[in-house]
């Protein structure tokens, strides 16, 4: 703290105010008394910190940028280095690479701290030199093995270079990680690929729908190998399991937390996600993905809800709850171009809060989007499936609706921003595809219109082609 503030009783109580406030989440309050402070003391370093700290909340990065140069500006060398490295990780948000990387560079060659390593990685992964990212991850973890951050960084960098082995490998270790640790319910011991012939194995959940949705193609195996599978998920997701894996005991993961209907016979466990670890090792290993299936009755009786004329098209236009513009959801108002063309039955998969969106398309610009409460994202998989299954194509963000339809072998267009717009950034994202996904991409400092007009085009050529 400069010795001006320090020596005057009314700016230290300011700051300790505006402290408060940032501690207490009123960051535009807080703001307000840094400024104060900063009129009367201009060279205060603590202010300009906590200025940027709360800018940073509020992702206002130019200005973050600012207050970080005048806070560096006014401390001593050994005092600067936390700003510096602050200000490279600010140069990461305003998508500036080149520049954070200098950055995390020139300190890691001033202190040597391997954890700088990861922001060095970081930023060559976002310039697109994933070669580079991964020779830096392999440094950091000559110095330091058990960093379980660098492996699950580096997980997605080796699936780029098909090292499917070591890259699941690394995903692996994410249980590692105290945020993993913290969530996580163990009933048995961890399964690390032992012989599962005569036991007992729980395949437990993690992340969204979307995700266990994409580890199901590696359940068949693990249930032929035990003597019992148990399969623990989401109480929307279980009809459809039990459907698709007969052989196993289905759980709902509301009875687990309730302590309910789990086995006490069980002698091993895995998260979902780890089956990759020990099924998918190689290229050749994906050909045991099996699709999940809808029973024929389930998709007739869904079928009579869909148009005979029109091409049927399913739609889920933002990645979570709400759509709160986050850089993976379009608004329907984008998407306009598309909703105009004919011929089209548009039906809405969306979960979450939409109906103010889906209305206002009807109300503003007569266009129908038609929603089935008796199969939706918020109800029953196994009928929300049956109506996906009948689909001709789906449009959708990456989400849950996504991995269903790509599950289930619809046809789905998925969107989805990429930081480095490049060859090597789409072959990295389409590895991760399953077939019959095709994808579409913009920079995340661009508009979603040219990922229209692509969607336009390609719906176009469609209809043209059934036309004839």
């Amino acid at each position: 703290m400069s010795l001006m503030v320090k020596n005057n009783p009314s700016s230290i109580k300011k700051l300790k105010q505006a402290t408060q406030e940032t501690n207490k989440g009123n960051y535009q309050k807080s703001i307000k008394l840094c400024h104060k402070i900063i009129k009367k003391f201009p060279n205060d370093a603590v202010t300009y910190k906590l200025l940027a700290t709360n800018l940073l909340e509020l992702n206002r990065f130019s200005e973050v940028e600012i207050a970080l140069k005048k806070a560096i500006s006014h401390c001593d060398e050994a005092g600067s280095q936390p700003l510096i490295h602050l200000l490279g990780c600010n140069y990461l948000n305003l998508e500036s690479y080149k520049k954070a990387l200098g950055i995390f560079e020139d300190l890691f060659n001033k202190t040597g701290d391997p954890k700088i390593l990861l922001d060095i990685a970081l930023s060559y992964f976002k310039l697109g030199d994933y070669e580079s990212a991964r020779d830096v991850y392999y440094k950091l973890l000559e110095l330091d093995p058990d960093n379980h951050q660098a492996k699950f960084n580096l997980y997605p960098i080796l699936i780029y270079f098909q090292d499917y082995k070591n890259a699941w490998t690394c995903f692996h270790s994410r249980i590692e990680r105290q945020e993993m640790k913290d969530q996580l319910h163990w009933f048995a011991p961890a399964w690390n690929g032992e012989s599962l012939v005569g036991k007992n194995i729980l395949i437990y959940p993690e992340q969204g729908i979307g995700d266990n949705l994409s580890y199901t193609s590696c359940f068949s195996e693990a249930i032929n190998d035990a003597k019992q599978a148990h399969i623990v998920c989401d109480n929307r997701l279980k009809g459809l399991y039990e459907y698709n894996f007969p052989n196993a005991t289905i759980h709902s993961y509301q009875d687990v937390n309730k302590r309910q209907a789990v086995s006490t016979d069980l002698d091993l466990q895995i998260l979902a996600g780890s089956l990759t670890y020990l099924y998918r090792t190689s290229a050749a290993s994906f050909s045991n993905n099996k699709r999940l299936v809808i029973s024929d009755k389930l998709k007739q009786q869904k079928n009579n809800y869909l148009s005979k004329t029109k091409l049927r098209i399913g739609l889920s236009w933002y990645h979570g709850k709400v759509n709160d513009g986050n850089q993976y959801s379009m608004t329907l108002e984008e998407m306009l171009p598309l909703l105009k063309i004919e011929g089209v039955q548009w039906i809405n998969l969306q979960f979450g809060e939409w109906k103010k969106e889906v209305d206002n398309m009807q109300g503003k610009h007569n266009i129908c989007i038609q929603h089935f409460d008796d199969c939706s994202a918020a109800g029953n998989f196994e009928d929300y499936g049956a109506l996906i299954a009948n689909l001709d194509l789906v449009i959708s963000a990456s989400n849950a609706a996504l991995m269903l339809s790509t599950r289930l072998g619809v046809k789905s267009w998925m969107f989805l921003p990429l930081k480095n717009f490049s060859k090597e950034g789409q072959a990295f994202q389409d590895c991760l595809s399953f077939k019959g996904q095709r994808n579409f991409y913009k920079d995340f400092s661009s508009d979603w219109c040219a990922v229209i007009n692509q969607f336009c085009e390609g719906l176009n050529s469609i209809i043209k082609r059934d036309v004839k």
